[in-house]
């Protein structure tokens, strides 16, 4: 159970104070940048949380003067912006007062100051400070002057003058202790002695901004009654500074605003170089705690089924310490300290995490809370068994991401049993054909998932084709298509019945032998309504014998001077046809069947005869013949060429050549005729164009020839011309 809280509330000294908005310290130092070039540094802090105060000067007016009085320099530093301060309070159980706020502005201007006796005084002034400051007389006409010398060691040396590094806290709490840091930075690294000390006064309610601000020396505040620089607020033990750290330590025990001065000096070799004065104000309040450790509830910081890691969100109010217990049972290793921790559970299940805000503090707090730890869950399903709806009896099994402890809430539509809190229901019956959700849900602990499927009742596969009065002639070809009804991909086989088997949803195949065949399709499924069916057509096919078919001829070898052959055919068929091999046609019918068939040319010749049954069925035969060339060749010894017709030319009787050249000379040798042409006649004439007449005589003549045997003819004789 969470502790009692003991609540600390920031309270303000006045409601004056509250509404001021003024100058609550400052301070200025030099850097020598060589060759007589200084860098003046001022540090001004304001109350910034009510707009009714003076703003930051722009410029801010920094003035010189020389030992004796006189005025050097006036140097304006340009205003560059301001920063608020946090609000820092080193008590844990303290909180920063929400109203409470300080701004610092850093002006910084760079001027000659060759070396001069007495070296110089560097000022600047101010008014006011609030009217509401405990510790002074009539402070909201008290303003502020922030001095530094330049003496002439530091000229002589090129010196740079101490800084402090931070500023003091802006709120103190009664009651509580103070230790801060006062120390202070020397370029050099000179001595260092610091000291409480008395402000300067400077700048008032008639002349709030002095321009150029007054040379020295300047006048102090004034001190209330029982305050000094050494007792400037009331506290037990009293505010001191270590001379030599810096350290400034106290308790105060009264609400107020106070001025506290710290001077830091610098030393060398004894020697007293500067003094860097610094003017502040402590603002101290009674502060309560209001101190809580919360623990965002889940899911909002971590989802409970989000796995074994978790990162821890921390909701807890104004702490700044924290000391987490994750609540593993038998071990002392499940701590963190951290504010935002990651912490990996050994394994799922209800664990009860401490959390406690400023642990060791008087004002910590505590807060338990259950926190749940587990892996998210999946679910998918798988199913088997028979899916024909005649017979269906399907088992399902949830698989996923899960624990032992899961439980499970499953739905059939149109199932028998129609819901099931089984992991893996069995034997689930669907009653009709179609498609069906099933569904399932897994709980583990608070963490759930559902899976959705389908499933779905097949009706078996039916085997079937048409292959009706599929008949003809041999060899008949037979294409056939699977027109099964199968609502998943099928497997078909074919048995065509005469001894073959063929696949595929689409068969081509041919039949050589005449007769009657069955034709059987076997089809099966792999999925869904796993099932085999069979179809068959007993004397799906008839195929019809080819009627009987002989040619004969009564030679098969003639001369082209008798080229006529005699063709006989032998069949049981009803009609012949003859296709003599040389273009033309001949029918007839059956018994007769017979040709006589006269070819004009030599060569040979493939004569074909078809023959036609009843069914139309068709068979042939056939046969070769050649008519073979017949070689003759005579010459006459004399011829008339008188133009009665009669034996007017003269030429070789020559049949079967396939080269011929004559030659036909007078009794003075002179050529008479020439020719290659074996039908080619001489008619008598002397140059065989007819320009004379023939004139009796004898003539001698020259043949040689070669015959389509590949025989050579040589003849040389006489032939007379009669007229």
């Amino acid at each position: 159970m969470p502790k009692t809280l003991l609540t600390w509330i920031l309270i303000l000294a006045s409601a004056v104070w509250v509404r001021a908005a003024h100058l609550v310290g400052g301070e200025i130092f030099y850097e020598c940048l060589g060759g007589d070039q200084y860098q003046i540094t001022l540090k001004v802090y304001r109350d910034c949380y009510t707009v009714t105060g003076a703003p930051y000067d722009n410029p801010a007016n920094i003035a010189v003067y020389d030992n004796s009085g006189n005025l050097v320099v006036n140097l304006t530093a340009p205003f560059t912006g301001s920063q608020q301060l946090p609000v820092i309070i080193n008590n844990p159980c303290l909180q920063a007062p929400p109203d409470v706020c300080v701004e610092e502005a850093i002006y910084t201007v760079t001027t000659t100051l060759p070396y001069i006796a007495g070296g110089y005084h560097v000022a600047y002034q101010r008014c006011c400070r609030n009217p509401t400051i405990v510790n002074l007389v009539n402070p909201e006409d008290l303003g502020s002057t922030y001095y530094v010398q330049i003496p002439e060691t530091a000229l002589n040396s090129c010196n740079s003058s101490p800084y402090f590094n931070g500023f003091p806290p802006i709120a103190l709490c009664t009651g509580d202790q103070l230790v801060f840091d006062h120390s202070a930075t020397d370029p050099e690294g000179d001595q260092l002695v610091y000291s409480l000390c008395t402000p300067f006064h400077g700048g008032d309610q008639i002349d709030p901004q002095p321009i150029p601000p007054l040379g020295p020396p300047y006048s102090s505040i004034i001190w209330g009654g029982g305050y000094s620089s050494s007792y400037p607020l009331n506290s037990s033990p009293q505010l001191t500074i270590d001379p030599q750290t810096g350290l400034l330590t106290g308790v105060p025990t009264q609400v107020g605003q106070f001025v506290v001065g710290v001077c830091v000096e610098e030393y060398r070799n004894g020697q007293l170089l500067s003094i860097n004065k610094r003017d502040f104000q402590f603002n101290v309040v009674s502060c309560t705690s209001n101190i809580q450790a919360v623990i965002p509830p889940q899911p909002t910081f971590h989802d409970p089924c989000n796995g074994l890691t978790v990162d821890f969100g921390n909701n807890s109010v104004n702490a700044q310490f924290y000391h987490w217990d994750f609540g593993v049972a038998g071990t002392f290793s499940d701590t963190a300290f951290a504010e935002d921790p990651v912490f990996t559970y050994p394994d799922t299940g209800v664990y009860s995490v401490t959390l406690v805000a400023n642990p060791g503090y008087p004002c910590a707090d505590t807060t338990i809370d259950d926190i749940l730890v587990y892996n998210d869950v999946s679910v998918d399903i798988l199913s088997s068994g028979e899916q024909c709806f005649d017979a269906n009896s399907i088992d399902f099994s949830a698989v996923g991401d899960f624990g032992s402890g899961a439980t499970f809430y499953w739905e059939f539509q149109n199932g028998t049993p129609s819901t099931s809190t089984e992991m893996n229901p069995q034997g689930v019956v669907f009653d009709t054909v179609g498609t069906y959700d099933v569904s399932v849900q897994v709980t583990e602990a608070v963490c759930t998932d559902e899976a959705i499927s389908t499933i779905e009742m097949y009706p078996r596969p039916q085997a079937f084709f048409n292959a009706d009065n599929l008949q003809g002639c041999a060899p008949l070809g037979v294409f056939l298509l699977d027109s099964s009804l199968a609502y998943t991909p099928h497997q078909s086989q074919w048995d065509m019945g005469d001894g073959t088997e063929l696949t595929g949803s689409r068969v081509l195949h041919a039949y050589q032998t005449p007769g009657t065949y069955d034709i059987t399709l076997t089809i099966w499924t792999e999925t869904g309504c796993v099932d085999t069916s069979v179809f068959q057509i007993p004397n799906a096919i008839e195929v019809l014998p080819l009627p009987t078919a002989s040619l004969g001829v009564d030679t098969n070898f003639k001369y082209v001077y008798d080229p006529v052959f005699t063709f006989t055919g032998t069949s049981n068929a009803v009609s012949c046809e003859l296709f003599p091999g040389d273009g033309t046609t001949v029918s007839d019918s059956i018994p007769n069947c017979t040709f006589e068939h006269f070819y004009s040319d030599t060569g040979n010749y493939q004569a074909v005869i078809v023959f036609t049954d009843d069914n139309g069925c068709v068979s042939s035969d056939s046969i070769w013949v050649r008519v073979e060339p017949e070689v003759r060749f005579w010459v006459p010894n004399a011829f008339t060429p008188n133009g009665d017709r009669i034996n007017d030319t003269w030429g070789p009787k020559a049949f079967g050549m396939s080269e011929y050249e004559i030659w036909v000379y007078d009794r003075w040798g002179n050529l008479m005729f020439h020719s290659e042409d074996p039908f080619e006649k001489w008619d008598g004439s002397k140059d065989n164009k007819g320009n004379h007449d023939p004139v009796n005589g004898v003539y001698a003549y020259r043949i040689l020839a070669r015959s389509v045997k590949s025989t050579y003819i040589k003849e040389f004789g006489h032939v007379t011309i009669l007229k």
